[in-house]
């Protein structure tokens, strides 16, 4: 790579950067008074405090203190940063190019479940939480399933309907063996036997049977994308391991336990920006 290219990748990259922060700057409040600001570039203003940042990190990697021509420099290198910023925004990068609508979508999640995070659980949280899953604590040692494969080339186009119904059907407690009469002829028989997890997973694969390990004895699975179709993993008996205790996994506990509250806190910032947002959605049929 010649000097211009790397010269040019920088640049992108501090680009796609700059673009990022005028982005959680649009989202974040603007509370910034005539007071408080360094710098103004039309409508977008410089905060203060970002300048003073930027100063106080200037001054620790001098040895001699701050010179007025030194904090012209700073203000200088910001106010270009921000026009820079502005040009790419006017010119579609941010609608444009992928890598920065996905570096910045990565940084907001990353943002809203670090928010999420900050609170540290409650030990008596931790031992409800274990208590209301202690079954996905608890290991199976052997599964008994079966299987309902919708293959594309059998139903084509309405391979993810049928296989959706047949879920419905039976949440709604219909016979298995019934319902299985709508899938495809080509699935892989299943040995209708207890069977370790090795073997389980040598008939549907590694993750079906993580699924399979979190269900209870007639519940099924929703229908899960394979190649070339669509499976409904069904549970028949399982065997389990002794039911561990919590001071034994504690530790698998908590990260169990932040896991599912930073989903949780991202599904409902997602779900409230639908709500502070006009969205309008033309699908079409």
């Amino acid at each position: 790579m010649d000097d211009l290219t790397k010269h040019q990748s920088i640049l992108g990259i501090g680009l796609i950067i700059g673009i990022l922060l005028a982005a959680l700057a649009i989202v974040e409040k603007n509370n910034i008074t005539d007071q408080n600001w360094a710098a103004k570039i039309e409508d977008q203003l410089i905060p203060y405090e970002r300048y003073q940042m930027q100063l106080e990190g200037l001054a620790k990697d001098k040895r001699s203190p701050l010179t007025n021509r030194d904090k012209e420099y700073v203000l200088e290198r910001m106010i270009e940063e921000e026009l820079l910023i502005k040009r790419a925004i006017d010119l579609g990068m941010l609608e444009n190019n992928p890598m920065a609508r996905g570096t910045i979508v990565q940084q907001m999640i990353k943002n809203i479940v670090t928010e999420g995070s900050r609170t540290e659980p409650q030990e008596n949280e931790l031992i409800e939480f274990f208590q209301e899953n202690i079954g996905f604590f608890t290991k199976a040692n052997r599964l008994r399933v079966r299987q309902i494969y919708f293959s594309k080339d059998d139903f084509g186009d309405e391979v993810v309907e049928k296989a959706k119904d047949a879920f419905i059907r039976l949440n709604k407690g219909e016979n298995f063996e019934k319902v299985a009469l709508s899938g495809s002829k080509s699935a892989l028989k299943i040995p209708d036997t207890l069977m370790n997890l090795s073997k389980v997973r040598e008939y549907i694969g590694p993750s079906l049977m993580r699924e399979a390990q979190l269900l209870k004895p007639g519940y099924s699975s929703a229908p899960n994308k394979v190649s070339g179709g669509y499976k409904i993993i069904y549970l028949v008996d399982r065997e389990d391991a002794t039911q561990p205790e919590y001071s034994n996994i504690r530790s698998t506990v908590l990260s169990e336990f932040l896991k599912r509250r930073d989903d949780q806190s991202l599904r409902k910032y997602l779900d409230n920006l639908k709500n502070w947002y006009d969205v309008t959605r033309n699908i079409k049929e």
